[in-house]
């Protein structure tokens, strides 16, 4: 290895993770680094048998080896080439293990930068060196000695001859004995010899900077005297660290202290190994003790402690040192009977911040916000970050009352800072909740999950307020309930546990041809493979804006049946109707979506109907045309749902280029009895005729309800009383060479944009969020 070229061996199964390390260190400067990666570990010491590396970078998590086997197994095979283990692991005993089987240093990968990946590499290379200088010159020591030593035990045994001889040896034994205190004072490790009794003969270099002894001076001291060692466990001197190896001849297994130097105003931390020196025939006639500095290895291993339970942002302690104390508190309110209170605290109007001035400006409001919570945070008291701009507080030895009051004071200094950005000037507020912390306390995940709740239920209340939590609070009960369908949804869609349900809809004139027509319906199954209806779960979705990754789903599950959908001759294809949230009809990445869903699977854009409620639809009446508009010109349809419910209907209808008009299910339910209900319908009905709209009574259970929605003249119907939901099934083609030139010479959607075409991602779950309205069904009472 040259100084400026290093070759590295990584040994990495995530693509993206080696690309980026790749990146960080090629911006290093000075070095230039060559690389040979792998994913696997017995790749990786298939080539190590063959090729030779300046250094090793390797992640403790391979598809085929896991933990310390794969340090192990590297080492063995190439104990010469320096290690740095990587991993995404926060644990500080791995760490300190991986150390003690042969790594030269451990980092994580995602706080890896390109100073700190260079320095590391650097570092490993330099000390593996250093060690092998080391463990050479103390072999080539050892070696000479007992050569020298037997070299002089056969030159006195010819003394009386070889006089002339003599001379010779004695110049010898000087040169030998020049060239060994050379390698003393060379290699890295303090080295004291002693003789039998104990006393010391000699000190290296690095032995005097260590005990601020000089050699000459330190001749003739006992070991205790000079070399002042603290046991950190019992915090005692240790005393007669050589008695044992002296009086019994054994080595000293390595072991860890903590030295005092002789101005006892600097410390180090150091690994001490010693034995006892044997001349040929087996006599004692001194020790040796080794002293290791690994007090730079030590604080390494300290500062990995602090950045585990820290965050690097703010310096608080993290979400994980805080669930840690707070499992605590709850041990003591059981163990003493005292009240502590926990204080989940969320900042409002974060996200403007971020998202008009960039996440520095994110960034540096949340130290200021971490530094005025701070200073008006008792000592006793634990401030955590939790993640994004969620922060906890515990106050120890605090009831509610007080909390309130102390909570209250922050949110009006909260309220009353300005965080000012270059030219922009902003205000946040913040909004919290309270839990109490007692003897009857369940748990910390509890506790945290009831103080989340309850700071939601202050969001909802206006925002920059608390709110306690009680467990007989029905709105509170009712977000719990919530927040924990959250989970689910998200782990369903995971699953792909979610199941598509069709309910046909069907001409008013049993007379008239049309072609099929079928509302798409969604039901989830449960972790008992029970099917859960929207019901259940929908306002949940759309409170923490999940239903937009649940529009996806329905549309690509949708489409990926419908393009094995078989071609029939002279029969029109049926019509499918998709519900559209109102979140995702005013996203517009959505609409390419939907382009690129088209494409992909060659769906006619004339089989799909897609339906929005007219409260969608004129909350946003520019955005609701020009979508509308786009779709219709690639062939799509549009249904204006619940049509009626809202009291602005006919005002906006005419500028809403729609095709059908679904008559709110309120009126359709009791129109054989209710004569406004009929007279409303007949309205609707007349007036989508003339606009050219066709009409779809929902909500049809019963043959009275049809026999008076086909006298007023609607053209289609929809409910219980027509067709109940089933679950989506449909035939599949079968590919031939002829249908398949026929399938591909259709000519393609293609998509205005197609940077990516892979499934949306699923949001990231704090206990907050954003997404779709619920796929209505057509369904009978008895099923909400």
């Amino acid at each position: 290895m040259s100084v400026n070229s290093v070759n590295i061996l990584l040994v990495e199964d995530n693509p993206a993770e080696a690309r980026l390390l790749q990146e960080l260190l090629k911006q290093a400067s000075h070095t230039r680094f060559t690389w040979t990666c792998q994913s696997r570990l017995q790749a990786a010491i298939a080539i190590l048998k063959e090729q030779t590396f300046d250094v090793i970078l390797l992640d403790l998590t391979l598809p085929d080896s896991q933990g310390l086997e794969s340090l192990s197994a590297i080492a063995r095979i190439r104990p010469q080439v320096p290690i740095v283990v990587l991993t995404n692991t926060d644990d500080d005993d791995l760490a300190l293990e991986a150390m003690r089987c042969g790594a030269q240093d451990y980092l994580f990968k995602r706080q890896a930068n390109t100073e700190l990946l260079a320095r590391s590499v650097r570092y490993a290379i330099e000390r593996k060196q250093a060690s092998e200088a080391v463990r050479q010159a103390k072999e080539e020591l050892e070696q000479r000695v007992q050569e020298r030593t037997a070299e002089l035990a056969l030159t006195n045994q010819h003394l009386q001859r070889e006089i002339g001889d003599r001379q010779r040896i004695q110049q010898a034994l000087v040169r030998e004995k020049e060239l060994a205190q050379v390698t003393l004072q060379s290699i890295g490790d303090a080295v004291i010899a002693t003789d039998a009794l104990g006393r010391i003969q000699s000190l290296n270099p690095v032995a005097e900077t260590l005990t601020g002894w000089q050699s000459c001076a330190a001749q003739g001291h006992s070991l205790d005297t000079v070399l002042r060692l603290w046991d950190e466990a019992t915090h005692t001197p240790v005393q007669d660290l050589l008695e044992q190896v002296l009086r019994e001849g054994i080595a000293l297994d390595p072991s860890e202290r903590r030295l005092v130097g002789a101005n006892e105003t600097q410390e180090f931390f150091v690994e001490l190994s010693a034995a006892p020196i044997r001349l040929d025939d087996g006599k004692l006639v001194g020790g040796v003790l080794v002293c290791r500095d690994v007090t730079p290895a030590r604080s390494l291993a300290q500062q990995l402690s602090w950045q585990a339970r820290h965050d690097a942002l703010t310096g608080l302690p993290n979400r994980r040192e805080f669930e840690h104390r707070l499992e605590a508190a709850i041990a003591h309110s059981r163990s003493n009977q005292t009240t502590h209170v926990l204080c989940y605290l969320d900042l409002d109007r974060f996200k403007l911040v971020n998202d008009t001035c960039g996440h520095m400006a994110g960034d540096e409001l949340l130290r200021h916000m971490s530094a005025l919570l701070q200073r008006h945070t008792p000592k006793s008291d634990l401030l955590a970050r939790l993640g994004g701009d969620e922060f906890a507080l515990l106050l120890h030895h605090c009831d509610l009352d007080d909390a309130q009051k102390h909570v209250q004071e922050l949110i009006e200094r909260i309220g009353a800072f300005r965080f000012i950005w270059e030219d922009s000037t902003f205000t946040v507020g913040v909004s919290a909740g309270l839990v109490e912390i007692n003897a009857e306390t369940d748990s910390w995940a509890h506790v945290l999950s009831a103080a989340d709740t309850a700071m939601y239920a202050a969001k909802d209340a206006g925002r920059n307020r608390f709110q306690i939590y009680q467990s007989d609070d029905l709105d509170i009960a009712q977000r719990h309930g919530d927040m924990q369908w959250v989970s689910r949804i998200v782990k369903a869609l995971e699953e792909d546990r979610f199941c598509l349900y069709a309910q046909q809809i069907m001409p008013a004139d049993p007379q008239r041809r049309s072609r099929d027509r079928y509302e798409i319906l969604l039901r989830l199954e449960d972790e008992e493979g029970n099917i859960v209806t929207p019901g259940a779960f929908m306002p949940a979705a759309e409170r923490y804006d999940l239903m937009p990754a649940i529009d996806r789903w329905v549309v690509r599950q949708l489409f990926s049946q419908l393009r094995d959908l078989p071609e029939q001759r002279n029969q029109p294809k049926p019509l499918y109707m998709v519900n559209l949230s109102g979140a995702s009809f005013n996203d517009e990445r959505f609409l390419t979506f939907l382009r690129e869903q088209f494409w992909l699977h060659h769906i006619a854009p004339s089989m799909i109907c897609f339906e929005i409620t007219e409260t969608v639809a004129i909350s946003n009446i520019n955005q609701a045309v020009q979508f509308i508009y786009q779709l219709k010109q690639l062939g799509c349809c549009f249904a204006l749902d619940d049509f009626g419910s809202g009291m602005s209907s006919l005002n906006y209808l005419k500028n809403l280029p729609v095709d059908y008009l679904k008559i709110d299910g309120h009126f359709i339910r009791n129109v054989e009895n209710d004569a406004i209900d009929a007279a409303t319908i007949e309205a609707i009905n007349h007036m989508g005729h003339v606009m050219g709209l066709q009409t779809i009574a929902e909500f049809v259970e019963n043959p009275a309800i049809l026999q008076k929605v086909q006298h007023l003249g609607v053209d289609f119907v929809q409910g219980y009383g027509i067709a109940k939901p089933k679950p989506l099934t449909l035939p599949k083609s079968v590919p031939s060479r002829k249908r398949s030139r026929k399938r591909n010479s259709r000519p393609a959607i293609a998509p205005r944009s197609l940077k990516s075409v892979e499934a949306a991602p699923l949001p990231k779950l704090t206990t907050s969020g954003c997404y779709l309205r619920p796929i209505k069904d057509s369904v009978a009472p008895t099923e909400g």
